[in-house]
């Protein structure tokens, strides 16, 4: 694993963990709220074992890149999609050409907010993700994004359940995995067979 630091185009340092595999697939990873790329780092020693790289990134305001999360208003937490643009440059600029997007609660939203700009990614998984988290929205978006989609969420984790039943009502592409208990966010993969179901959709989608 290497820590690199990118500039996003509004002028922010941010930080990567790249893990690299000898194949020109790549997954970014885009964490929680209040949470970093660290959390990721089982996960994407995984994924590199399957041969696809991957990225897990702290976003603005978080973890090692720029800014303070606790002073962020609506239009703060909507430029991270920058974040994950300069992700994705970085990736296709070292000749990743299929590339996926994980993200989990918060990073689920604007996961789906930028692959919906961007025609390139064709593959997004969304961990808990919620009609609207600190103005982060999804539900008109969700009808933008012609692509495959993977929708993981829990029980007994209601906002994100039914914000999830939602989003794959409004998107005939999309498919719903769904846990009785498993918590929120990168929290499923501690209770759950989380990562064998994204390895898996992932041999069959990228």
């Amino acid at each position: 694993m290497e820590e690199i630091n990118l500039q996003t185009e509004d002028n922010l340092n941010i930080v990567i963990n790249f893990y690299e595999a000898e194949s020109d697939k790549a997954i970014i990873l885009l964490h929680m709220l209040g949470r970093s790329k660290e959390d990721w780092n089982n996960f994407a020693n995984s994924l590199v074992k399957k041969g696809y790289n991957a990225l897990a990134l702290d976003f603005r305001g978080h973890g090692k890149s720029d800014g303070d999360v606790n002073k962020f208003t609506e239009e703060n937490f909507n430029k991270m999609i920058l974040d994950i643009k300069e992700a994705k440059n970085f990736l296709a600029s070292n000749g990743k050409k299929k590339i996926a997007i994980i993200g989990a609660s918060i990073g689920a939203n604007a996961a789906l907010n930028y692959a919906v700009t961007d025609k390139d990614i064709k593959n997004i998984v969304l961990l808990s993700p919620g009609l609207n988290y600190k103005g982060v929205k999804t539900d008109e978006t969700i009808k933008e994004y012609k692509d495959s989609a993977l929708i993981v969420a829990s029980e007994d984790d209601p906002y994100s359940f039914g914000s999830s039943k939602t989003l794959n009502s409004l998107n005939k592409d999309s498919e719903l995995k769904t846990y009785k208990k498993g918590g929120h966010g990168t929290r499923m993969f501690v209770v759950t067979d989380l990562e064998n179901v994204l390895l898996e959709w992932l041999e069959k989608n990228l």
